[in-house]
C-alpha cells in the first residue's frame, strides 16, 4: 500500500535517488518498480531488538549517505535506527513515543480511521513536501492512486513449470485460498469453512461445468491448515503454503482467476495484480485496509462490535463464524461469472 506514495515521491522529486530499505523477504514488492532506483536488504539478525543489531542496521544505512529517510513503519525502532544512522532528515508520523527522533514529525491526520491507508502514506509525502518545498503543489494529483506490483520473469517461469507439473491448464478456473493473516486469528475465517467452500466450488453445477483447481497459499504457519483444506479434495486442490517465497506467490496470484482471502498482505498483492477477489473481513476495517481494487468483493457481517481491531476475539467470533460458506460461495460464483467465464 506504500507504492502510490513512492510514485508521488518520484513525481515530486524526479531527480532524487530513491532506495527502498526493508527486510529481504519484503523487497520483491518493490522489484522492477519504475519509481525505485534500488533495494537495500536489511537482514533480520538474531536479537533484532538489541542495540547491537540496530547498530549493525544503522551502519548499513550510514554507508549509503542518505539525505532523508521516509519512515512508512510507525514503529519506534524504525525512527530510532534512522536517527542512529545519522540520516539528517527523518520524516514520519509522531506515534509510538518517537516525536523527538523525527524532523519533521507529522501529526496523524484526523481522518485516519475514515480513509484508506493508501492516503495515510500519501499524506506523509505531501506534508513533508508542502512544509519544506512550498513551491511544490503536493496535493494536486487528481487521479485515483494506483498500486504498483510487478512479477519477475524468473518467478513467472517457475509458476509455469509448477502448473505444468500439477496438470493445471489454461482452461481450468484457478482459485486461490489464503486462509492466514499475520495480524492474528481474529482476521481468519475458520478452516472448516474453507473446506466446505472448496467442496462447494469443485462440485458446483453453476460454473458451466468448468474444471475448478484450488491452490492454498500462505507461509509455513499455514501449511497444516492447507493440508486440512486439501485433504479430501484429491487432485482438485494443491497445498502450496510454506513452499513459496513472496516473489513466487506473487507470480501464482497473477495467474489466478479468483482469490478468496482474509484481510492480509496477499489480499493487497491480489488487488495490485488486478485479480478478482473475494475478501473476508471480521475484526478489521475494510474502509481503511480493504483491497484497493475495482475487482474486489468484500464479504462481512456488519456487527455492533466490528471492526474491533483486536488480534483475538473476546466474545463469540460471530464476525467470522457468521460468514457462512454458502454466502461466500455465492460471492465467488458472481466474481467468476463476471470476470472469468470467457475462459470456458
Amino acid at each position: 500500500m506504500t507504492t502510490p506514495a513512492l510514485a508521488r515521491l518520484r513525481k515530486l522529486f524526479p531527480d532524487a535517488r530513491i532506495i527502498v530499505a526493508a527486510r529481504e523477504w519484503v523487497l520483491p514488492v518493490f522489484s522492477d518498480n519504475p519509481c525505485v532506483d534500488g533495494l537495500l536488504p536489511l537482514k533480520q539478525e538474531k536479537g533484532i531488538n538489541s542495540l547491537s543489531a540496530r547498530w549493525n542496521i544503522a551502519g548499513k544505512l550510514r554507508q549509503e549517505k542518505f539525505d532523508m529517510a521516509l519512515l512508512f513503519p510507525n514503529s519506534f525502532d524504525a525512527a530510532f535506527t534512522a536517527w542512529l544512522a545519522g540520516i539528517p532528515v527523518r520524516v514520519g508520523y509522531a506515534v509510538d513515543m518517537r516525536r523527538m527522533l523525527l524532523n519533521p514529525a507529522v501529526n496523524v491526520p484526523e481522518w485516519k480511521k475514515e480513509r484508506h491507508e493508501i492516503f495515510y502514506y500519501l499524506n506523509l509525502v505531501d506534508k513533508y513536501a508542502m512544509r519544506n518545498h512550498p513551491e511544490i503543489k503536493a496535493g494536486a494529483e487528481s487521479r485515483e492512486p494506483e498500486l504498483m506490483l510487478r512479477v519477475s520473469r524468473r518467478a513467472a517461469d517457475w509458476t509455469d513449470k509448477l502448473f505444468a507439473r500439477a496438470g493445471i491448464s489454461g482452461n481450468d478456473i484457478i482459485i486461490g485460498f489464503n486462509p492466514g493473516a499475520a495480524f492474528g486469528p481474529a482476521k481468519c475465517w475458520p478452516v472448516e469453512n474453507f473446506i466446505k467452500l472448496g467442496h462447494m466450488l469443485t462440485g458446483s453445477d453453476e460454473l458451466n461445468s468448468a474444471k475448478i483447481r484450488i491452490l492454498v497459499l500462505g507461509t509455513e504457519k499455514e501449511k497444516e491448515t492447507g493440508d486440512q483444506i486439501v485433504a479430501s479434495m484429491g487432485d482438485a486442490a494443491l497445498n502450496l503454503a510454506g513452499s513459496t517465497d513472496l516473489s513466487s506467490v506473487m507470480a501464482i496470484i497473477e495467474k489466478l482467476d479468483l482469490l478468496v482471502t482474509n484481510d492480509s498482505g496477499l489480499m493487497h498483492a491480489g488487488a495490485a495484480l488486478d485479480r478478482p477477489l473475494v475478501a473476508l473481513f471480521g475484526s478489521t476495517n475494510p474502509v481503511t485496509t480493504g483491497p484497493w481494487s475495482r475487482k474486489s468483493r468484500i464479504v462481512r457481517n456488519d456487527l455492533d462490535c466490528s471492526p474491533c481491531l483486536m488480534r483475538k476475539c473476546p466474545s463469540d467470533f460471530m464476525c467470522m463464524k457468521g460468514l457462512l460458506p454458502r454466502q461466500v460461495y455465492n460471492a465467488c460464483v458472481e466474481q467468476i461469472r463476471r470476470y472469468t467465464f470467457n475462459k470456458t
